[in-house]
């Protein structure tokens, strides 16, 4: 996709869900975190299309680039940066949500969901619906990697979140951001 079809999609992808929804759509999250290699500086459109923040610039190498900052942050025409969140630095990291979040320890899962409680971090807790179907069909033509991804740890994954997630205050990102 070239810029323009990516604007006009946005604006009219944006239009429809606030239509729908009858609310306005302040954030923007890439497929795929796809806001890298030659659309690495697609979110200077965000802000003119009626974003208030993206969540696209993910710091990791597959994904984005693992220099891209790891905490919330405004980029230059103001919209807000949420990356999304990591675990560790350097050349080893692993996400803070799909499939580390099903089959990583729990109590290392726990406590760096604390640590970014703690530094009221404007972190997203990425969470896609189809997480919680465990008979989902698998994959077909899909490399080993996709599947790993889309597939491990979806047994009782549901029933995790809600352990992870207990004692935890969570709030919209719209609402941080306005206290930020």
């Amino acid at each position: 996709m070239d810029r323009p079809t990516f604007r006009a999609a946005l604006r009219d992808g944006k239009a429809l869900l606030e239509d729908l929804s009858g609310q306005a759509v302040q954030g923007y999250r890439a497929p795929e975190w796809s806001l890298r290699g030659a659309a690495r500086d697609w979110w200077e459109d965000l802000r003119a299309l009626g974003f208030t923040y993206d969540s696209s610039r993910v710091p990791l190498v597959l994904m984005g680039d693992p220099n891209w900052p790891r905490q919330a942050h405004r980029l230059p025409d103001g919209l807000w940066e949420l990356p999304p969140p990591v675990l560790w630095s350097g050349p080893v990291r692993s996400p803070l949500w799909g499939w580390g979040l099903r089959v990583l320890p729990f109590g290392l899962l726990r406590r760096a969901l604390e640590e970014l409680a703690r530094a009221d971090a404007g972190t997203p807790l990425v969470l896609h619906p189809w997480e919680l179907d465990e008979g989902q069909p698998p994959l077909p033509g899909a490399s080993l990697g996709h599947r790993f991804a889309h597939c491990a740890g979806l047994r009782g994954h549901g029933d995790r979140l809600r352990e992870l997630w207990a004692g935890f205050h969570l709030i919209s990102l719209e609402a941080w951001i306005q206290d930020a």
